[in-house]
């Protein structure tokens, strides 16, 4: 996965592009509006350039996987991972969270993330597993509650209640045999009561087995949903004490809202401008709402001297 695969985009060049979207709009709205507030349009662009996404903080759940936490869920680790486990690789979890805080009447359709580890080369960090994915997507569509869990081969198994078990039985068998009920889920449990409380969507995601990782959610609405969780396994050589991490996220705005709110001075704003609205989503990236973090994560170790004493 490199840059040429992911379109980013420039959070400064959209902080422009939206102020001076603005002001072209209020312009054009005054003469309409003996009143001194705000028209439709401009309203409209001043709420999408006052809205907000942004990052938690990646070391609030980031905790080291050891076998004894497998044992205890009682099918254990697969013996490649117990042995990459033993030898080679300090194994974690870590959860990302986005936070999303749209204005009111603003619409977003697409939400986008992307997390870079680093150092690269020999000793750089290895990306596991990650959720969510896109062939959990049936599952997440009926936004129950469930349990997110790490099973025995170091992917992601489901707890659901007893009650939508029934619902899922057109499941890909591969995904059947990693739900099951919450009182009978023989896995490492790490996020519970996991829920995507919106409506169907479309997802990518990708970056398993690379340094970097990256999801793509695709939903009418997603402005609905206050925070979004990620949820990573990676593993690092075991004298590796710790890393960086570059997060990247970032909301597009539905164009079709936006153009509905600015219609009636369409005409009169600057030539580029209208060319980029007239693509519409294509165009979305350039009006979008972005937040970039850099981190350097200090890794827990397990007790050395628990250790000798087993």
């Amino acid at each position: 996965m490199t840059d040429k695969n992911i379109p980013l985009p420039n959070p400064q060049e959209a902080e422009t592009l939206l102020a001076d979207l603005f002001e072209q709009v209020n312009k054009w709205e005054s003469p309409l509006h003996e009143s001194t507030k705000l028209g439709i349009g401009a309203t409209a662009v001043k709420s999408l350039l006052e809205s907000r996404v942004s990052f938690g903080n990646p070391r609030d759940k980031l905790i080291l996987l050891t076998e004894e936490l497998f044992e205890e869920t009682e099918e254990g680790l697969t013996n490649i991972y117990r042995q990459q486990m033993r030898d080679a690789f300090d194994f974690y979890y870590m959860t990302v969270t986005v936070d999303l805080r749209p204005k009111p009447g603003v619409r977003f359709w697409r939400l986008c993330c992307e997390l870079d580890f680093s150092p690269k080369g020999e000793k750089e960090p290895i990306v596991q597993s990650i959720f969510p994915k896109s062939q959990w997507r049936p599952v997440m569509n009926f936004g129950v509650g469930m349990n997110l869990a790490i099973n025995s081969n170091l992917d992601w198994s489901i707890g659901i209640d007893s009650t939508e078990l029934a619902e899922l039985t057109t499941l890909p068998g591969e995904l059947k045999a990693n739900v099951a009920k919450k009182n009978e889920l023989k896995a490492f449990i790490v996020i519970p009561e996991y829920a995507y409380e919106a409506g169907h969507f479309e997802m990518i995601s990708q970056g398993e087995g690379n340094s970097r990782c990256y999801w793509r959610i695709e939903e009418p609405e997603i402005q609905k949903i206050p925070t979004v969780q990620f949820a990573i396994v990676f593993k690092v050589p075991k004298e590796i004490k710790s890393i960086n991490l570059r997060g990247m996220v970032w909301v597009e705005p539905d164009m079709n809202w936006l153009t509905a709110d600015i219609r009636d001075v369409f005409s009169d704003l600057a030539d580029r401008l209208k060319t980029l609205i007239r693509n519409k989503n294509q165009a979305a990236i350039k009006f979008s709402r972005s937040d970039v973090k850099e981190w350097i994560l200090n890794l827990p170790k397990a007790n050395l001297t628990q250790d000798l004493a087993t």
